[in-house]
């Protein structure tokens, strides 16, 4: 049995008798199947599951090595997906089918709701997060190969750093250095923040010119094989950085590591999510801070770049072995500059190993 034919396995252990699940999110196809989305905006899959087999249909002109355990069809149209629904329930008597609302086309949905004997009813999605959240070796791999390569890339566009380039000029600088370092595309839109543009978390670059003594804030990262890095790194491009700059990197770094030192010291507690956020923002609220952090502490990553679970203020999620995650807190004043530092994070069975320095 393949990879991914244990993993589409355990997933229909969930499914109860003449239950199905029609699955259309690409990156939860690529875990399940090894099936590579040419564009994922595009319908060029789904994945029908039941108790006893599984279904693929993909487009047929996308190229596809069928791994032992899947059974590949060739056309992913809801007209032939609708026909082996019929099939399935003549022979297993298929009577509901679960399908990922947050995912589906709603001709889609109109299409599988006009199957008279079929039930339609929504997916919870925790089932597969439950999957996709722990990593196994070679996903751990593929991670690390992201991680080195996000850090490689950084590292050696902030030594092209000059005055007068532009935020557009710098971002190209590092998405070149990821290609040549390896990745396959950069994870997400690059974002170069010069002077007051850092305040904004989400920032992306324009044709804003560099000057001496202005911070620089870099959010970046490369991908292997699928997976995602992930890395932020806030400098001050000059010799005499601002007073307040130096107070909330020193801030930010210390609420970094408070969130680290959670995992690291807990001694077989069990960590749920929150508890990484609240050890970070209560750092950052104690320096006075509080209303500047923006943003949640950190997520997980993997095939997609925010993945389950959040590190926010209320999430009880407990954070197991082998989930990979970013913890990145930030500190953010609006028309000056902002700082945010962060880091993947594997977590393992007695602590957490970092996968950038």
């Amino acid at each position: 049995m393949s990879k991914f034919a244990d993993r589409i396995n355990k997933l229909s252990q969930f499914l109860s008798e003449n239950q199905g699940l029609l699955l259309s999110v690409p990156t939860d196809i690529a875990y399940l199947t090894g099936f590579n989305h040419l564009v994922p905006e595009e319908r060029e899959s789904f994945l029908l599951i039941t108790p006893t087999t599984n279904i693929f249909f993909h487009a047929s002109f996308s190229p596809f090595q069928s791994p032992p355990g899947i059974n590949a069809h060739k056309g992913c149209a809801l007209s032939k997906v609708g026909t082996e629904i019929k099939k399935l329930h003549q022979k297993e008597n298929l009577k509901e089918l679960l399908v990922d609302k947050s995912n589906l086309f709603v001709d889609e949905y109109e299409a599988l709701d006009k199957l008279s004997f079929l039930k339609i009813a929504g997916f919870d999605r925790q089932h597969i997060w439950k999957l996709r959240t722990i990593k196994d070796e070679g996903e751990v791999e593929n991670l690390k190969k992201a991680a080195q390569i996000t850090q490689q890339a950084v590292t050696a566009a902030i030594k092209m750093l000059k005055v007068g380039m532009t935020e557009i000029q710098l971002k190209e600088i590092i998405e070149t250095e990821l290609k040549k370092f390896g990745s396959e595309k950069p994870a997400f839109p690059t974002i170069v923040a010069f002077g007051p543009n850092s305040a904004l978390p989400h920032h992306q670059p324009t044709e804003m010119a560099l000057k001496l003594e202005m911070p620089i804030l870099i959010d970046l990262g490369g991908t292997v094989n699928g997976y995602h890095g992930d890395m932020t790194r806030t400098i001050w491009f000059g010799e005499s950085p601002d007073a307040e700059f130096l107070k909330i990197e020193e801030n930010v770094k210390t609420a970094y590591q408070a969130a680290v030192a959670v995992l690291k010291n807990r001694q077989n507690d069990q960590i749920l999510a929150k508890n990484l956020d609240h050890a970070a923002r209560s750092t950052i609220t104690e320096a006075g801070y509080g209303k500047n952090f923006i943003h949640t502490t950190g997520h997980g990553l993997g095939l997609d770049l925010h993945e389950n679970l959040s590190l926010n203020w209320n999430n009880e999620q407990p954070i197991l072995p082998q989930m990979v995650i970013t913890i990145e807190p930030g500190i953010y004043l609006e028309g000056k500059f902002g700082y945010r530092y962060e880091n993947m994070i594997l977590v393992t069975e007695d602590g957490a190993l970092e996968m950038m320095t």
